[in-house]
């Protein structure tokens, strides 16, 4: 294999050879002629000068552009309260054999998620009832168990082959914590022994120690000493009433932060801290922070929702597992559920239609649904390896309403094609999440504007 590297030395030392005194060679001469020509040319053509020498401004603002590193940094213009879902079977993880390919696949979906701003993650059972002899090892399955029990039962060097959505479930939950938390919340897990595996996140609040934000990921590290300095005698019998905790944010110090009176923080648990400073400007001395400034940093521990609902942060996504595909909708988090809801099948009308309103039906001939000017909560529903519609069809609550394969759409407020005549036969899971969300980007950024 050439080094390309080694050949543009090799190179330079070759032409060095052949001018050993000072006068240029005559291939310099001719390069300098035909450039003044050039000059000329365009000079004698009517650019006047000013123009040139705007023109060379701009290319060397080009040239001082610096592309070593992330440029593409989120910057939050307003607070948003909509929210976008993605919800998938773990079963699609069972066409890779080797648990490190599971674990780069597991990784696309969340590198997608991170990239399109998805703000949860729905990881579902698509086939609720019945325990598959060809997955899940004989020597779980025993009689009078259910599906769950038999999952529950599965040793941990078995997960990733026998209960693929704990395993997505494990992995997504992983990708999304910010790296400097991964070590106190998860524990060694056989799952996680291929994370190496997994592409940076690099989400806003996977924040570098140097970075400053008002809103920080940590974990409680242990109880805290009240303040000691108190401005008044009634804040300070208040404040004798309220309990501690230290936070580890990724900051040179654990902070300190008051515990809710409607919840509590134990140790090894997960929070958001938002900082009192509302100001853009970092904390005096910082990064350099003493342990005296990080505990005197007003802070409190606040859901892990506030950074969008009151700036417009895109704070990375939940992870909730579903019994079934029913149950996506019936476990919904969400007060009100979801208001809008698609399902995604190569039987459904093109996404094209769907998005600029002009299409007529779909491919099983029913109407034709145009995109919603807005909405509050948007789900958006993928298949695994057979698609959605079994999933329909082996869920018994599903069935109970009289839905089956040819129906499927019907559970959907819009059942979309992504890919209107795919070339190749198949459409994997992996590649129908990326489509889909990059399909759908323009008409969910609209909402932006509202």
């Amino acid at each position: 294999m050439v080094n390309t590297r080694d050949n543009i030395v090799v190179n330079t030392k070759t032409r060095s050879k052949k001018g050993t005194s000072d006068e240029p060679t005559d291939n310099t001469k001719k390069r300098k002629a035909s450039a003044s020509v050039v000059i000329h040319q365009k000079l004698s053509d009517g650019v006047s000068p000013a123009k040139k020498r705007k023109s060379e401004s701009q290319h060397q603002d080009v040239e001082e552009i610096d592309t070593s590193k992330p440029t593409a940094i989120f910057q939050p213009t307003a607070g948003r309260d909509w929210t976008v879902t993605i919800a998938l079977p773990g079963s699609w993880t069972l066409n890779a054999k080797k648990p490190d390919h599971k674990t780069v696949l597991v990784g696309r979906i969340a590198r997608f998620a991170a990239i399109y701003c998805v703000d949860e993650i729905v990881v579902f059972d698509d086939d609720p009832s019945n325990v598959d002899s060809k997955v899940v090892d004989p020597k779980y399955i025993r009689e009078g168990r259910s599906k769950q029990e038999v999952l529950d039962s599965i040793l941990e060097q078995d997960e990733a082959w026998q209960n693929p959505d704990q395993f997505m479930y494990h992995l997504l939950s992983f990708a999304e914590c910010p790296p400097h938390l991964r070590r106190e919340i998860f524990q060694e897990h056989q799952n996680l022994k291929w994370v190496g595996n997994l592409p940076s996140m690099d989400m806003p609040h996977h924040l570098r120690s140097h970075e400053w934000c008002r809103y920080r990921e940590g974990v409680v590290t242990g109880r805290a000493p009240a303040p000691s300095s108190t401005p008044n005698k009634s804040k300070k019998s208040k404040a004798s009433q309220v309990e501690y905790a230290y936070v580890d944010c990724g900051l040179p110090h654990p902070v300190r932060v008051p515990i809710p009176e409607e919840t509590s923080l134990e140790q090894g648990m997960r929070t958001t801290v938002r900082f009192a400073n509302a100001d853009a400007d970092p904390p005096p001395a910082w990064p350099h922070l003493s342990q005296q400034d990080c505990e005197n940093l007003q802070a409190v521990a606040c859901a892990a929702s506030l950074p969008r609902e009151e700036v417009g942060y895109y704070w990375g996504y939940t992870v909730r597992r579903a019994p079934s595909l029913s149950a996506v909708f019936s476990e919904c988090e969400y007060k009100d559920g979801y208001d809008f809801c698609i399902g995604t099948s190569e039987r459904g009308q093109s996404v094209y239609s769907f998005t600029s309103g002009a299409g007529t039906s779909s491919a099983n001939g029913a109407p034709a649904v145009k995109a919603p000017d807005s909405f509050k909560h948007l789900l958006l529903v993928f298949g695994g390896q057979a698609g959605i519609e079994p999933a329909v069809a082996n869920d018994p609550a599903l069935v109970a309403r009289g839905l089956g394969k040819g129906s499927a759409g019907t559970l959907f407020d819009a059942w979309i094609n992504l890919v209107p005549r795919q070339g190749s036969r198949t459409i994997r899971t992996e590649e129908a999440v990326s489509i889909g969300l990059a399909a759908l980007k323009p008409w969910i950024d609209n909402m932006y504007e509202q």
